[in-house]
């Protein structure tokens, strides 16, 4: 019954608020520390997920990201020139 009433508190947090508090929380630190620390924080991600998957990301990983990446650049083109008329 314990196991329950924990499962039912856990799932019924609220959500939102914890996005929030998480969200300002690292908008401080990085307007406190820098930039730097956006791409510091980023880094020790990375170390963690090499750590528990060596062989990430793999070809597909990559190639997936570079398409992710093209299609934004496109995106953000096309914002440009409809924000100059």
């Amino acid at each position: 019954m314990v196991i329950t009433r924990q499962i039912r508190e856990y799932v019924s947090r609220d959500w939102q608020a914890a996005r929030d508090s998480k969200d300002a929380y690292w908008a401080e630190r990085i307007a406190r520390l820098g930039p730097g620390e956006g791409l510091r924080i980023a880094d020790e991600l990375r170390r963690q997920v090499r750590s528990q998957q060596p062989g990430w990301p793999s070809d597909e990983d990559r190639h997936a990201d570079l398409l992710a990446h093209v299609r934004l650049a496109e995106l953000l083109r096309r914002a440009g020139h409809t924000r100059g008329r």
